[in-house]
């Protein structure tokens, strides 16, 4: 299982005030508000915090098909780029990619999988998937019923966890397999 969350940091900055009153409070858990408080770029673990959250949600509501709110159910720690997301018995890490322009997190359930994750960065545009797909030589990105995204082998019809997140400007495709490695 895979999930991940990209987060534009001017898009957020200018349409999010996380410093108005009881806004860190309906999303953080205690512990987090500190950690964002005391930290010494508040914003940008504010986003971080953020990009966890989703990317694990992600993993979770595959495997439940429940859809839900409630950012406080998903506790984060991290450490450099690396961390750890707690939701009720599971532990969820992740892996980050903070720049200037975007926060990008990839989940997996095992810390050895976030070393097989592929990466595919497109700019966020209504036609993404037909543009993977007319770049793709081997797999067809779709979604399913409950819009949940798999990579399909054109050959074999195998199906691939994939995990789709689009904020502002970026988006970016995740996958176990993106590419075959003859191309």
């Amino acid at each position: 299982m895979l999930g991940n969350d990209i987060v534009d940091l001017q898009k957020a900055s200018l349409e999010s005030n996380w410093r108005r009153k009881g806004y860190l409070n309906k999303l953080f858990t205690a512990d987090e508000q500190e950690q964002i408080l005391t930290s010494t770029n508040p914003e940008i673990t504010v986003w971080l915090f953020w990009s966890m959250k989703e990317a694990a949600y992600k993993i979770v509501n595959r495997e439940t098909e429940e859809r839900f709110y409630n950012p406080k159910r998903f506790s984060c720690k991290f450490n450099g780029n690396n961390g750890l997301v707690n939701f009720e018995d599971k532990i969820v890490h992740t892996k980050s990619l903070i720049n200037l322009d975007f926060i990008h997190t990839i989940a997996s359930i095992t810390s050895q999988d976030l070393g097989s994750i592929q990466t595919t960065y497109f700019e966020n545009t209504h036609n993404y998937l037909s543009d993977f797909n007319s770049n793709s030589k081997h797999y067809v990105l779709e979604k399913d019923i409950y819009g949940v995204p798999n990579l399909v082998d054109k050959i074999n019809g195998k199906k691939h966890f994939a995990s789709i997140s689009h904020h502002g400007k970026y988006l970016a495709i995740v996958s176990f397999v993106i590419e075959k490695k003859n191309d």
